[in-house]
């Protein structure tokens, strides 16, 4: 399915009314499935399927801590993943917190109960002069957004390039998709940069601390608890990020400005 079509409209603009050709974003929803139990349902633009359901399950801490993935197996008709993980008896010993995405739509996040506070293995750094040139960067190469206006877009990076950039209808699975595709890839995540379009929710903030990612940066705002929780987790969390201008709002260390 292609990720977006071609409608008929009619666009009233400046007091004129016209007949167009509209692009639109598609959606489906797609059901996740382990051992054929349910376990969760994502509203979703239809690409890259097996890398957002491999994000949503490391972000979700389903793996890679005790468990691992062994395939993906996706079955169109009925848009349903089935997932066999080493251990697929893990979900039914785990104790999830379910919810529902902040401002985004339909489908079910799914958390394993975790007391802990992550530590890092190494500090990460970037410039302000980085942090401009990916956010120029990024800016420029959200295509179906510039198409349709129907997507959040998410990047990681390197502190120096952007490595995978996805767009989907809701924020946080264009955020598995990128984790899913580092994962799958067998890429390092705890010194990469998620560079986002969207809200910065406390939900997007604990999918980045469940990859191990210490850097997030916005060109929209955080909330009060997603800065508390990036605070607690050793976070650097960045926002309001456009063209030479930014807000940081923990973990400001990791932020040079040479010259400045």
């Amino acid at each position: 399915m292609e990720m977006s079509s071609k409608r008929s409209i009619i666009k009233f603009r400046n007091g004129e009314r016209s007949e167009i050709l509209d692009e639109i974003v598609n959606e489906i929803n797609l059901h996740l499935s382990i051992n054929f139990k349910k376990i969760s349902s994502l509203s979703c633009s239809p690409g890259y399927l097996e890398e957002l359901t491999t994000g949503y399950l490391l972000t979700s801490g389903i793996i890679p801590d005790t468990n691992g993935l062994k395939s993906l197996q996706y079955e169109e008709s009925k848009n349903i993943m089935h997932i066999e993980l080493d251990d697929n008896s893990i979900v039914k010993d785990m104790i999830f917190s379910k919810m529902k995405p902040v401002g985004c739509g339909a489908g079910t996040l799914l958390f394993a109960k975790k007391d802990f506070i992550y530590k890092y293995e190494h500090n990460i750094s970037i410039t302000n002069q980085q942090i401009s040139a990916l956010m120029n960067e990024f800016n420029k190469s959200s295509d179906l957004f510039l198409a349709t206006g129907g997507v959040h877009s998410a990047a990681i990076s390197d502190g120096e390039k952007i490595l995978v950039m996805r767009e989907d209808i809701g924020r946080h699975n264009a955020l598995d998709k990128t984790i899913g595709n580092l994962y799958l890839s067998k890429e390092k995540l705890s010194d990469k940069v998620i560079l986002t379009s969207g809200r910065i929710s406390s939900e997007i903030v604990l999918k980045v601390i469940y990859a191990g990612i210490q850097m997030i940066i916005s060109r929209s705002a955080p909330t009060q608890k997603a800065v508390e929780l990036a605070e607690e987790n050793g976070i650097t969390l960045i926002g309001f990020a456009r063209s030479t201008n930014f807000n940081i709002y923990t973990r400001n260390e990791r932020v040079v400005f040479p010259g400045a």
